[in-house]
């Protein structure tokens, strides 16, 4: 009985009942029994699969860590010629930085050249680079050539080679990868060759741009308030929405360039070759012969105190611009 009693109570009530119930009760419960036993044995021993499956699984198995394998070394490999490309780009970027401080000119242009190709093939240098020849130009600009021959007037200089290279492949660069704006204010650039130079949003607040060749340049939205643009020649140049207050504008060449929404508040513009199709800016009137601007009621160019003669340079051709009104040397587009 103390065994019976340690039975679930749902159970006790079963060999009592086969006893009450006799044969009958104990013929239905064998067929539960005999189920109860049968499931009890299968749950030990689970049936035998197919040789065919097994043999399938295998491959399977044996097919996916092989894949496995095969996805880690790619991984690995991808990451070690990452890294090692990092490495081979920072080992270039010193070495063309470093040469940027030789004193022989050739060993300079050298560098220049090298971290231009170091921009272009890593985006992710592009900026330290374009910092770097930003820099060397604002340093070197102020050291100028003299002048190229006996007869050469004292003003006609322009940048030494090594400068110009910087200039250049700044100018050349790919602007999309720039993080900022480039930086060039107050840098002596004057005589530079910067024809067809992507200047888009630059700084070029109280640069030297004395008869600089601005040829087709992209300089919209730049700010070149205060600029020395006196002789220059910006024919075809893309001056929309610059900032050009206070410039020297003196005798440059704007035939054929796009001064929409340009600012020419207080700029000097006296002897300026102007656009044939564009409006006049308040207080300066066009000359009938040369097409150069002279400050209204004058009959001379403002600060020379000479009448307005044909440029020497060659006429691009003319662009329409528009006025934003009498009162403001402003163009609006």
């Amino acid at each position: 009985m103390e065994r019976w009693a340690g039975w679930q109570p749902g159970l006790r009530w079963t060999p009592g009942g086969i006893a009450a119930g006799g044969p009958a009760a104990a013929r239905a419960l064998v067929p539960a029994g005999g189920r109860l036993g049968c499931h009890a044995v299968g749950s030990a021993r689970p049936p035998r699969r197919p040789p065919a499956w097994d043999a399938g699984h295998g491959r399977l198995l044996a097919l996916g860590g092989a894949g496995l394998l095969a996805t880690s070394a790619l991984v690995v490999t991808a990451r070690s010629r990452a890294r090692s490309r990092a490495g081979q780009m920072a080992g270039r970027y010193a070495r063309a930085v470093e040469q940027l401080g030789c004193e022989e000119p050739g060993v300079r242009v050298g560098g220049i050249r090298a971290l231009e190709r170091v921009a272009r093939d890593s985006p992710g240098h592009h900026p330290a680079v374009m910092e770097a020849l930003v820099a060397f130009i604002r340093e070197r600009s102020g050291q100028r050539q003299p002048p190229s021959g006996p007869g050469s007037q004292a003003g006609q200089r322009s940048p030494w080679p090594d400068v110009q290279a910087a200039i250049t492949a700044v100018g050349r660069r790919r602007a999309g990868r720039d993080l900022g704006p480039v930086d060039l204010a107050g840098a002596d650039l004057a005589g530079a060759d910067l024809t067809g130079a992507d200047l888009t949003g630059a700084l070029l607040t109280g640069a030297v741009l004395a008869r600089a060749d601005l040829l087709t340049a992209k300089l919209v939205r730049a700010d070149l308030s205060g600029a020395d643009l006196g002789g220059a020649r910006l024919a075809g140049a893309n001056l929309d929405g610059a900032d050009l207050t206070g410039a020297d504008l003196t005798d440059a060449d704007l035939a054929g360039a796009d001064l929409a929404g340009a600012e020419l508040t207080r700029a000097d513009l006296a002897g300026a070759l102007w656009p044939a199709d564009g409006p006049v800016p308040a207080g300066w009137v066009r000359h009938a012969g040369s097409g150069q601007l002279i400050a209204a009621g004058t009959g001379a160019a403002r600060g020379t105190g000479r009448p307005a003669t044909p440029l020497s340079v060659p006429r691009g051709p003319a662009r329409g611009i528009k006025t934003g009104g009498p009162d403001r040397r402003r163009f609006a587009s």
